[in-house]
């Protein structure tokens, strides 16, 4: 029997929506946790691995049918900086876990050419601009490359080292390219990490720039080794990140505080520059050295893909805990932060689940 409070709060507007956005932010937080959950257990053992991907599967669906729902029911709403947060987080989640399975981490197409074609534009006015990016002397790379050696590439000089089926440098039978590569995730991994840093009002570190960094490289190594690319903008476009003092982006736009997040008090935040520009001069071959050769050996050992991997699961990790857990998460556990017992209580009781 439907109780009395229940049907109160459907006739109460403000309430539906504050008991919904609860809903949507618990059910959010839920698939990350399972995504992040079936990637590091991939390696337990069949049936184990293919439970925990059961779960994020069904995870993924329960929030794309609530968010619709919710999307319908209040239209005209913007949720809260915390669940936007949450949400961007889930979906670079899904695309860095599930970049094989197209159905659960591809962009629409229209729209992924549209997000290549905008941070092509992005990265040749970064490099023309007055920045220290734009002095760094990189050649083309594939003046080092012979014809046809990328597509020699296989499984086990890419995904030897994954730590489980859930490759991110191949498919999990490493025959085809994952069907989302590691450089059109990067302005993702920027966007949310740029919102990180607004909403803490912190400033990016070491440890960051490491990882950021270390990603663009592995992006440009994936875009050779896996995919065949030949073009000449791969290494540019990938390391074309920084404080640009011409950016134009609107306040509150991804582009707005990504270029805010390399700015520290009253200068640019010291140590990016030499650290991206180590890692993109790294990926430069010899004079007269193959780069597949160079890259092959780069990834064996600097440029580690099992632990490219562990970083990053490990950085997704800490995004999400470091967050306030949903409130109804809170309240399943009877402890709600500010909150004493006898209100969690008649919580509980408003929305009918005592």
């Amino acid at each position: 029997m439907v109780s009395t409070r229940v049907m109160e709060r459907c006739a109460d507007p403000l309430l539906q929506l504050e008991i919904d956005e609860w809903i949507l932010d618990y059910l959010i937080f839920s698939a990350i946790k399972a995504l992040l959950e079936d990637y590091k257990g991939s390696k337990d053992g069949p049936a184990d691995a293919s439970d925990k991907q059961e779960r994020a599967s069904v995870c993924l669906q329960l929030v794309d049918s609530f968010f619709t729902t919710f999307c319908t029911i209040h239209p005209d709403h913007h949720a809260s900086l915390d669940l936007q947060f949450r949400l961007r987080l889930l979906k670079f989640t899904a695309m860095s876990t599930k970049r094989s399975a197209p159905a659960e981490a591809t962009l629409p197409e229209p729209a992924l050419k549209n997000l290549r074609h905008r941070r092509q534009e992005q990265a040749v006015s970064f490099r023309s601009g007055d920045n220290d990016f734009a002095a760094l002397d990189l050649p083309d790379l594939t003046e080092y490359l012979a014809p046809l050696n990328v597509m020699e590439i296989k499984k086990e000089h890419i995904g030897h080292e994954s730590t489980g089926g859930n490759i991110m440098m191949s498919d999990p039978h490493g025959l085809f390219p994952p069907a989302i590569s590691l450089l059109d995730t990067i302005p993702f991994f920027m966007a949310v990490s740029a919102a990180q840093i607004s909403m803490q009002e912190g400033t990016i570190t070491d440890t960051w720039m490491r990882l950021a960094a270390g990603y663009m490289a592995q992006a440009v190594a994936e875009q050779y080794l896996v995919y065949g690319s030949q073009r000449q903008e791969v290494l540019q476009e990938a390391f074309a990140w920084g404080f640009d003092p011409e950016c134009s982006a609107e306040d509150g736009t991804d582009d707005f505080q990504i270029n805010a997040m390399f700015w520290g008090v009253d200068t640019v935040v010291d140590g990016w520059d030499r650290i991206r520009d180590e890692h993109a001069q790294a990926l430069i071959p010899p004079a007269g050295a193959d780069l597949q050769l160079h890259l092959e050996t780069l990834m064996a050992n600097d440029l580690s893909i099992a632990e490219f991997e562990r970083r990053l699961i490990d950085f997704l990790d800490k995004m999400l805990m470091g967050q306030s857990k949903p409130f109804l998460l809170q309240m399943e556990s009877g402890k709600v932060d500010g909150l004493p017992r006898k209100e969690i209580k008649d919580l509980f009781e408003a929305i009918g689940m005592i």
